[in-house]
């Protein structure tokens, strides 16, 4: 099983509890039902989308993970669910979506984190506490997207992206390894990375030849480029919320090393589901 960062967790559940809160009121308050929000989706598709992303998490916790074979099957089975979702009431969706929050944070009060469960991916054990920091990812970015299709502001505090990226990308990365890798991208690409988080945690990510092995903390060994990222950018990058280049004109993502210039290639090496 992959170890996860240490997190505090009742730092994270308070954080899941007050994004679903932001969540929530930005849908019973939305104006745009039917603005464009992600891909092909409205708002109202995308809030539909998020109530089967908790649901899913919920489903985990109590022991049903392993619906998918492959981690690149995830995009076809959301969109038959929001294809066959009827529920078009933002109210509504709002509901589902604090009740999917309640839950699953009663579970994990009253639950050892250090338990394993098998994550979305036949296979793939991680602690149950990751759970917690999926929610939280799922809730940050997804709340983005309502956000910005509504015309309304939203924040990401650092100490919540933090959260995100130590407490769930990483495990997650590190545990489906090559899997992510753009073969195309990473191809002759023999390279270790040192990513820094700042405020954060660290890891070591290491690609050979299209191969990839994330492992948490500093490196054991000669590294070729160092990164130091802010948290909520990292994430935003991450996801394709945002492109790279502005967060390395501002100093968000710097990088540093015996070959720096790999820091401007890091991004594509990796493929999101």
């Amino acid at each position: 099983m992959a170890v996860t960062a240490e997190v505090d967790g009742a730092e994270a559940r308070a954080a899941v509890r007050e994004v679903a809160g932001r969540v929530s009121q930005l849908l019973r308050t939305a104006r745009r039902p039917s603005a464009p929000a992600l891909g092909v989706w409205d708002l109202t598709d995308l809030a539909a989308h998020l109530s089967h992303a908790l649901d899913a998490i919920v489903a985990m916790a109590e022991g049903g993970g392993g619906v998918l074979e492959d981690i690149w099957t995830l995009s076809s089975l959301t969109e038959r669910l929001v294809e066959g979702e009827s529920e078009r009431d933002l109210v509504a969706l709002a509901d589902r979506i604090e009740a999917s929050t309640i839950r699953l944070t009663s579970l994990l009060e009253a639950s050892d984190p250090s338990s394993a469960i098998t994550w979305l991916v036949q296979g793939i054990e991680l602690p149950l506490s990751l759970l917690t920091c999926h929610a939280l990812s799922e809730l940050l970015v997804h709340g983005r997207d309502l956000a910005m299709a509504e015309g309304v502001p939203w924040p990401i505090p650092k100490s919540h992206a933090t959260l995100v990226v130590c407490g769930f990308l990483f495990p997650v990365l590190g545990s489906l390894g090559t899997a992510m890798v753009d073969q195309q991208a990473a191809a002759g690409v023999r390279a270790t990375f040192d990513i820094r988080v700042r405020g954060g945690c660290r890891a070591t990510m290491r690609f050979h030849d299209g191969d990839m092995v994330l492992t948490q903390g500093g490196p054991d060994g000669p590294v070729d480029c160092r990164l130091s990222v802010d948290p909520t950018a990292f994430l935003l990058v991450a996801w394709g919320r945002v492109g790279q280049w502005r967060p390395i004109a501002c100093g968000q993502l710097l990088a540093w090393g015996r070959r720096p210039w790999l820091g401007l290639s890091f991004r594509s090496m990796l493929k999101n589901p």
